[in-house]
């Protein structure tokens, strides 16, 4: 596993008003399923890490609930992007008087103290869509013939392949991600691994069929690599998800 790094700053330092925030109520190891739910930060006081309600919503018989807090953000120092987490508890859900004219619903989460905020991995639910101008790709098995890349998680990566597929599930194969260095202008960053199909999406008369693969036992440079890129996109989409609304 990759280093992981232990902060002392204070959480309003690493975490503000209108960031994106996560709550992982569940994870289930078996089925590879996880119950994530995101919100926007209201404020931080002392005692609580005020949010907005989230989808699925929230419901009062989840007070006291232990859960694991996480967001991205920058090291206050460094710059760099990381996804910062902590053991919380679910206080209390009730109004907070979100401006002048507006009460709104919110969860109130526990704050940790000092010294109690983690890097964490990245969610492996959370997928990122692959856009044109993200400069983004994949290489894997030379049968596949062209491939296109949709999206990406820390978990795997779903692909598209010529029809029919050159696939079976459970196949596994070697893979290269390539995308940009976000701390070298120009530079570009490799993650090679193994991935096995974990599904096929393929109609036939389709063009193109629709492969899931699932990231096989990544060494500590490349999952330490695949976070940070993950990390990146997801400030990026919190940004711009900022200034549309704004």
């Amino acid at each position: 596993m990759a280093e992981t790094k232990i902060t002392k700053w204070p959480i309003d330092r690493l975490l503000r008003p209108n960031m994106r925030i996560d709550l992982i109520l569940d994870i289930d190891l078996i089925n590879d399923r996880i119950d994530v739910r995101n919100g926007v930060v209201y404020d931080i006081t002392d005692q609580n890490v005020i949010i907005s309600q989230t989808d699925p919503l929230m419901t009062r018989s989840m007070v006291g609930r232990e859960i694991q807090v996480t967001f991205v953000g920058r090291e206050p120092v460094s710059g760099e992007i990381l996804r910062w987490g902590w053991t919380g508890k679910i206080m209390k859900i009730d109004n907070f008087k979100f401006n002048e004219n507006e009460n709104v619903q919110a969860v109130y989460l526990s704050t940790p103290a000092m010294g109690q905020i983690n890097e964490t991995n990245a969610r492996m639910d959370y997928r990122l869509t692959i856009v044109s101008n993200d400069h983004i790709s994949i290489q894997t098995h030379p049968s596949f013939g062209r491939v296109v890349l949709f999206d990406f998680s820390a978990g795997g990566v779903l692909i598209g392949v010529p029809a029919p597929p050159q696939a079976t599930l459970g196949m596994r194969l070697w893979f290269t991600l390539f995308f940009p260095n976000f701390q070298a202008q120009g530079g570009q960053t490799t993650i090679n691994g193994e991935a096995e199909v974990v599904r096929i999406g393929y109609t036939p008369g389709d063009q193109m069929a629709k492969l899931g693969l699932k990231f096989h036992e990544l060494d500590m440079n490349a999952t330490r690599a695949l976070q940070k890129a993950i990390n990146y996109y997801m400030l990026e989409e919190q940004r711009l998800r900022n200034r549309t609304e704004s």
